[in-house]
């Protein structure tokens, strides 16, 4: 890095923009960080005790209980850090950085592990630290999310591994579609070929859809220790995408293992025999060997199929990880092995258990185009578990809303076409959408602002029109 700019180059580069007096604070002032990680799971290696004690040592700001009131942490304090699962251990450490002392606060990836009221809930906690003076730089793949959370927006773009170039920071809603579009007008150059837009599915609205083949689902009741769960029966049919909506802890899992036969409902009812693909929420690689020779035992006849590479394995750039190690994968590369075993599997029906964890934005986009074709192509249904809403919105031609409270009891409702069923799991929530006029993406209308108050009055949490 000889010849690495010196501060005088940087900061005039930067004129101008947000970003010149951070570097000449940076570079004149003794400026404190702190970096809330993104691998959330090592955090019980590297800390021990309980949350009430590690957060009473950093309670630097007095502000712990408004804190852990917004992230839902006050049933857990009692907790050592080692038995929390992973949500709570990634609303643990917002938390932990949102106590302390700092001029520069980092969030890497914080709504991983996270459902959607969860995600939004992270989001008002880390506005809440805005203050003259302060600045808070956040990474996240969930665009909605980064829409609510953010004032401006740095693009970053270049080969994974090789080089990174981030842009100058644009305005949100300029950025996040410079990003989708894969086009910087300012410096005219275009770092992706195509263009990424969200056209809802087209049977979005649409009160019954003919289609072949039905399968039917009866009334399921089902009791793990203190919580209990009842689905509403239901019915489904091919070349169809049921997306599961819910905060976590109200048995979307539990109905999926129902299905897949792997969990008997109580009662003695049996659910309708059927073949299933199942890829479920944690992937713990046992394989010993490389991705080659594990899809080579799971998945012989598809891998090398001309129609299944085309339509799975291109796009999600498998083969660029043949020839590695299965146990040395990151999480990133491991979901997109994962989902491609669950999808060479001949089935009926493809479970499919938050897909997009892991994955960056644009990884997540090309993922439910995937699921989307592959879904379509082989006439099956699938079932998804999903929290980023534009993934789920993307996918879903019905919805599946899950009510009650988190851990104790819950409702599955019938599946319900895209429309009413966003507007119910939208009204649970007390949020609402609006869609951006270009490329149709999703986006969250900050609470109590004009559009929210006005969509609230008139029932419309979720809007299809264009």
């Amino acid at each position: 890095y000889q010849d690495a700019p010196d501060w005088t180059e940087i900061l005039t580069y930067f004129r101008g923009s947000e970003l010149q007096n951070y570097f000449t604070k940076i570079l004149e002032d003794d400026l404190k960080a702190i970096i809330k990680p993104q691998y959330v799971d090592q955090i019980p290696k590297a800390v021990k005790g309980s949350v009430q004690q590690l957060l009473d040592k950093k309670d630097e700001l007095k502000n712990q209980d408004y804190v852990c009131s917004i992230l839902d942490l006050h049933g857990v304090k009692n907790r050592n850090v080692e038995d929390l699962s992973g949500g709570e251990l990634q609303r643990f450490a917002i938390a932990m950085v949102c106590i302390q002392k700092a001029d520069i606060f980092m969030f890497d990836e914080p709504s991983s592990y996270l459902d959607v009221k969860q995600r939004l809930k992270a989001a008002q906690a880390i506005r809440g630290l805005i203050a003259s003076n302060k600045y808070i730089i956040v990474v996240e793949h969930d665009l909605s999310v980064l829409d609510y959370l953010s004032d401006f927006i740095c693009c970053l773009y270049g080969m994974p591994g090789a080089y990174g170039v981030v842009t100058m920071p644009f305005s949100v809603r300029e950025g996040i579609n410079i990003f989708l579009d894969g086009f910087v007008p300012t410096e005219n150059l275009r770092f992706r070929e195509t263009s990424l837009t969200f056209k809802v599915s087209e049977t979005a609205t649409e009160e019954e859809i003919k289609r072949l083949c039905r399968y039917e689902y009866p009334r399921m009741h089902k009791a793990l220790g203190e919580f209990s769960i009842q689905v509403e029966p239901g019915e489904f049919t091919d070349s169809e995408i049921i997306v599961m909506l819910g905060e976590n802890g109200t048995g979307k899992t539990t109905f999926i293992r129902m299905l897949a036969g792997r969990l008997e409902p109580d009662d003695g009812i049996k659910v309708p025999q059927l073949n299933v693909s199942y890829k479920p929420q944690k992937i713990s690689p046992k394989s010993q060997g490389t991705v080659r020779q594990l899809l080579h035992d799971k998945i012989r006849d598809a891998y090398i199929h001309p129609q299944f590479i085309t339509d799975v394995i291109k796009p999600m750039q498998v083969e660029q990880l043949y020839d590695q190690e299965v146990l040395n994968l990151s999480g990133g590369e491991l979901q997109r092995v994962a989902l491609t075993l669950c999808l060479g599997k001949p089935a009926d029906v493809y479970l499919i258990d938050e897909p997009s964890a892991y994955l960056d934005s644009e990884q997540r986009l090309h993922a439910a185009k995937v699921i989307k074709r592959f879904i379509l192509h082989a006439k099956k249904t699938a079932f998804v578990v999903e929290h980023d809403f534009i993934m789920a919105t993307y996918l879903a031609d019905r919805v599946v809303v899950f009510e009650g409270t988190p851990s104790v009891k819950a409702v599955a409702n019938v599946p319900q076409n895209l429309l009413i069923g966003m507007n119910k799991f939208l009204q649970s929530l007390d949020i609402t959408f609006r869609r951006d006029p270009n490329n149709f993406r999703p986006r969250i209308n900050k609470l109590n602002s004009v559009k929210d108050s006005e969509q609230k009055k008139s029932g419309n949490y979720f809007f299809l029109e264009d």
